[in-house]
Parts: C-alpha cells; structure tokens; sequence
C-alpha cells in the first residue's frame, strides 16, 4: 500500500491530484491536509512513503513545509506541485532536498511520473545507506571480508610499532607485495600529505573515546595516481585499559568518490543550466514586451513599425528555438526520439539550411563557402534531423566566428576504416569497410581550448561561465548533434589547435547500400500547397481555444484565406455550436480548463458512430513533445500541429485534410 501525504488548501487541485494517483496506482492512501493543524499531527505520526506539498498555503509557504519535513525526516521525498512558483523557488527547493518540481499548468500525469521517479531514487538511497552501514564490520566479519581482492587487511602492534599489511593490502596502496616498511612510519609515508593529520586526528579521537576506528583518506601510489581508501579499524587493550593493538581493513573506495564528485559537478551543472535558461528566454521576451509596448504607446513611421515588427519576430523565433532545443534533449535523454527514415540526398539538405543561414551570416558579414560533392551516396535518415544537424552545426560556427570571418562545409565521401574499425552494424556484420559521406564545418572562430575540447558535446557544458555567459542559447546544440548523429549509426568529432584558431566538426554518416528509388510523382501535398489559397474558400471552420489572443489570430489567418470561422472558448460551447453547425473541419487546443481537447475529440467520435460521418480535425497544441503527438491521434485527431505554427503551414495543413471531399481546380 503506497501512503501518500497530500498539503494542498486548493480543493479543485486535490481532487484532481487525488485522481490521477488513483488512476496511476491501485494500491494507494491519500491524507489530505488543509491547515497548520492537520500538517503538525501528520508529522507527529509520519506513516508515509512520500509528501505532496503547494507552494502557496494560507497559512505557510512550500519550502517551510519542505524544511519542517527534512527537519524531521531527512529521508522523506517530497514533491513541490504547485502553479505559484519560479525557478528560484525550484532551486531552493531541490537545495532543501526537494525529490521533485511539478507545475500543476502541465498535463497532470507529470505528477504520476514524478511520485514513481522520487520513490525509485528512494528505494536507490536506502540500498545505498544499507550498503554503507554494512561496511561498518566487526571484527569477526573482518576474515570474512578478505575474499575479497578489494580489501586488504592489517595489524598494528601498538607496544613494538609493528605493523603488518595483507597482500591485498599493499596492493590497494600501489606496493608491490612483500615490499612494505613495516611501520606506522611506513604507512602514513604513502598517505597523502593533507590527510596525514586527518588519520592522526581519527586514531586519538577513537582511543579517548574507545570507538572504533572509522576513516577515508587520499594515497598516492609511486606512479603519482591518487585514490581514497576508507579504513575500518577496532582497538584492543589490556587489563588496565592501555591499547595494544589495533587490527582493521581498508577498501579502495575511488570509484564511490569519482561518482559522488560526478554527482556534485552534475548538480552544480544543473544550477547553472537553470540560471541559463532563466536569463535565455527572459532575454528575448524583454525585448518582444519592450517593443510592444513601443508599438502601443509611440507614433512610429512604416520604416520604424517594420523594424520592430522584425525585432519581435526574431527574438520570438529564438526563444521557440530554445523551447525546442529543452524539448528535443529531454526527447532524447528518455529515449523517445523516433527517425522517419528515407533516402536522403545530403547535398540538398546542405543547401536548404544553408539558405536559412546565409541573412544571419551576412548580418556579420561572415562568408559562407560550401564545397559539396554531388556524387555522395544518399543515406537512410530523418530528413529533419539531419537538417537539424547542419544548421545547429553552422549556426555554432556563426555564433562564435567574429565579423568579417569565413565558414566552409564541405562534403565528400570515404572509406572510413580506421575510425569505424570494430563497429558492429544492426545485422550484426562489421561494417568496417562500408562507405560514409563526411560532412564537415570549419570555420576562423574563436576556436576551442583543448581543457574545454573533450566536454564540447556534453550537455550542460559551456566554455563560459554563467556570469561571462554573453551569447544566445543554453549550450544544448552540439548535445543535441552528437545524439542525432549516433541515432543514424554515425559519429561526430572536434577539432582545434586553440583559442583563436577556430574549429572544424566533421560528422561521418553511413551511406546506404542499395540504391534507392523515388517516386517523382507529385504527392496531394504538393498539389495541395500549390492551391492551397484557394481551397479555403468558404469553408466552415470551427476553431476552439481558450486563449482569445489564439482564437483571434486563428479568425485572422483563416478568413483572409477566404474561411468562414466560428471561434468558441471551451469543449461545452464547442459541443453546443455542433448541435446546429456542420464545419468542415475542427482545430482545437489540448490544454482547456473543465474538459480538454482530447474530451472533445473523443465526444465528437463517439456521436460519430451513429451518424457514419467524420468530422477532420486538427490538434493545435503547445505540447511539443512526441507523447502528446501520439496521444493526440490516438484520441480521434487526424493531424497534430504544435504552437507556434507558420500561417501558411495551418493553412496547407487544413486544405490537405480537407482536400478528398474538393475537387483541385473547382474553388
């Protein structure tokens, strides 16, 4: 039975947490509390696994509860899921010992995943903390622990200063065997000098206390290589209480260390990130909310208005690139990012994104070269990703190339034999001697220290600091290329000599073995966006979201399109408005107060069954991540399209599906 903790004053929200719990988990105990009261009797009895706790109480704040909780119970996950906070309420909280952070404006089974992952990272802790107190061994246990080749053992004659080691145990100290002093001299000799009045300070605080011995401390082996070793150790004494001897064992604990110092480097990294992300996507909305209001408030000519209609638009596209960028890495740390694969022509993917490119370099007069091969096999790829490739590639190669610099992508085809050499293919052959197209980007930038070259693709890595931090984006591109690339079988690689002598990334990109064949046939899309203006003409379109900013920038859209659109706020109105409309198609937002898009969708299906109609339906969502694609279509939509969209996407997008039931040419 999973005993739950519920601190939420907000009725509406309880229920709605209490459910998905009880939907996610068939053996389950929820206790709601409402007030300081019934929060003091609750931690007075403490008989659950896990807390669920509101940022904003009445009587309180979160991150006091947090802290009265860990006060108390240090080992208690607890989850924040609120829709009151920020990213310094975030960061506080996990510095408190926070499990997790739930906002409550996202789909609702989050916070499902958010209890299963918090009580899995438990269940890890205590097996750890279990772990630990094992290695507090009697001295009985001690023989029993020399199976071991990681414990070596020895025996301290206090009254001669004889000391004698284990083989084992000059091993873990970097000797060879038999070629120990024996002497207490001998030991501390190998010990590192900052910890030598560490093991003093430990050995006479455990004799005047009559404890055991209990230490970890640095050794340094002959060929310079430090490692830590914790030593266990228990004193014996004779009639009058004088010690004699002490006998112990030590266990090499480096890893233990090297994953702990991991850690602390991975949660330091994560602060910064989220200091990153904090200041990335408030960089860009300062300036969209600063020049709307200028548009507002000030009499600008045609020249200045169009201006600041670009500023708007470039930094919203940025700050939809980084939303994309979070979204894409999170896809691909779970796992979850899928290829479309088809034969691709990389010479055409590389100039298409360098058209998207060429204004941003031209801005800072930097010269773009391209040297492409077009005798280059085609590959078997995503056709997105692999564009993603390239303009994250050329994109870091503008950013971090001065004005007036030079960018060259070449393109070419090898026998990679030396860096594929052991590789095994998906059918199990080595595909050692296969040929791979190389696409590489060189640019004259800023260049790459080699301190900084083996972390370039890592995520959360950054050659600059978070307060030296002076360019656009959170550091996540070149992560992102790297697992892409490995997605297609590929690799990709850095170089270069330094700082201020630029760089080259060359990615390698298996090519395909047999031929492919094209169907040159024109697809319905194609013929569907070349008349996709005038397909719209007079359709009945039904458009539900319950932002009227959204709603009216639909109406926009569409009806210059020739449309007729009837716009509702709600699936109740939406429902309503069928009762006496027959639209030719749907568009409808996920994320709705009371019932969302997928309650509709399901509810227009299920009166769908006893006429044999089908209403077309569009999902218009700013739920970018492949789940709520799947979701979406599985639900009754036909067509999944996430927020921000082009116009002239939405529009093609609409005439398509409905183009079965209009003749092309007729409108």
């Amino acid at each position: 039975m999973l005993r739950i903790l519920l601190i939420d004053d907000n009725p509406d929200d309880r229920i709605l947490a209490t459910r998905e719990l009880q939907h996610e988990f068939s053996e389950i105990e929820i206790t709601s509390i409402i007030d300081a009261k019934g929060l003091d009797e609750a931690l007075e009895i403490c008989s659950f696994d896990l807390i669920i706790t509101d940022y904003q109480l009445r009587w309180t704040d979160g991150l006091t509860v947090v802290n009265a909780v860990k006060a108390k119970y240090p080992d208690m996950p607890v989850i924040m899921f609120t829709d009151s906070g920020s990213e310094e309420v975030a960061v506080e909280g996990m510095k408190s010992g926070l499990s997790d952070y739930v906002l409550k404006g996202r789909p609702i089974r989050r916070l499902a995943i958010a209890v299963r992952e918090s009580l899995e990272k438990q269940r890890i802790r205590q097996e750890y903390a279990l772990t630990l107190e094992q290695l507090q061994l009697s001295e009985e246990r001690f023989r029993l622990a020399l199976d071991s080749a990681k414990l070596g053992s020895w025996d301290w004659n206090m009254l001669t200063n004889e000391v004698l080691w284990s083989e084992n145990h000059e091993l873990l100290f970097g000797l060879a065997p038999g070629s120990f002093l024996g002497t207490y001299e001998g030991f501390i000799a190998c010990v590192h000098p900052d910890d030598r009045e560490l093991i003093a300070q430990s050995i006479t605080r455990a004799l005047e206390t009559k404890a055991d011995y209990n230490q970890e401390h640095r050794v340094i082996w002959a060929d310079g290589s430090i490692h830590w070793i914790a030593g266990r150790g228990k004193f014996f004494y004779d009639k009058s209480g004088k010690p004699t001897r002490m006998s112990g064992v030590v266990l090499d604990i480096s890893d233990r260390k090297q994953r702990e110092l991991e850690l602390e480097q991975e949660n330091r990294m994560k602060d910064e990130f989220l200091a990153i992300v904090s200041h990335e996507l408030r960089t860009p909305l300062n300036a969209i909310l600063g020049w709307t209001q200028l548009l507002r408030t000030r009499d600008f000519d045609e020249a200045a208005r169009n201006r600041s209609l670009e500023i708007i638009a470039r930094n919203a596209n940025q700050q939809n690139q980084l939303i994309n960028d979070i979204l894409d890495t999170s896809r691909l740390m779970r796992g979850k990012m899928q290829l479309e694969k088809s034969p691709i022509d990389l010479a055409n993917v590389i100039e298409n994104t360098l058209n998207t490119v060429e204004l941003t370099a031209q801005a800072k007069s930097i010269k773009l070269i391209s040297i492409l091969n077009g005798s280059v096999g085609q590959i078997m790829g995503d056709q997105n990703r692999l564009q993603q490739i390239v303009w994250n590639l050329l994109s870091n190669a503008i950013k971090f190339t001065p004005s007036g610099g030079r960018i060259e992508i070449r393109l070419s085809q090898i026998e990679d034999r030396g860096h594929f050499a052991g590789r095994q293919g998906d059918n199990g052959e080595f595909a050692s001697s296969s040929p791979y197209a190389c696409i590489s980007v060189s640019d004259t930038g800023e260049g790459i220290t080699s301190e900084f070259l083996p972390y370039v693709f890592e995520r959360f890595r950054q050659a600059d600091s978070k307060f030296s931090h002076s360019r656009n984006g959170l550091g996540l591109g070149l992560a992102i290329v790297r697992q892409l690339v490995e997605l297609h079988g590929g690799t990709v690689t850095a170089e270069s000599k330094g700082k201020g002598q630029g760089a080259t990334f060359r990615v390698l990109l298996p090519l395909a073995t047999v031929e492919p064949q094209f169907n040159n046939s024109p697809t319905n899309i194609d013929e569907v966006s070349k008349y996709a203006t005038q397909l719209l003409n007079g359709l009945q379109v039904l458009a539900v979201d319950d932002d009227d900013d959204t709603l009216e920038l639909l109406s926009m859209i569409l009806e210059e399109e020739g449309a007729e659109v009837t716009a509702v706020s709600s699936v109740k109105k939406a429902l309503q408005v069928l009762e006496t409309l027959k639209p030719d198609i749907l568009i409808s937002d996920i994320g709705m107060p009371d019932a969302d898009g997928y309650d509709l969708i399901r509810q227009i299906r299920l009166n769908e069954t006893l006429k044999g109609e089908m209403l077309p339906a569009i999902a218009l969502t700013a739920y970018g991540r492949s789940e709520d694609q799947k979701w979406a279509l599985t639900a009754g939509f036909q067509l999944y399209l996430a927020k921000p969209v082009e116009p002239m996407i939405l529009v093609e997008a609409i005439a398509n599906l409905t183009a079965h039931s209009i003749k092309i040419g007729n409108r």
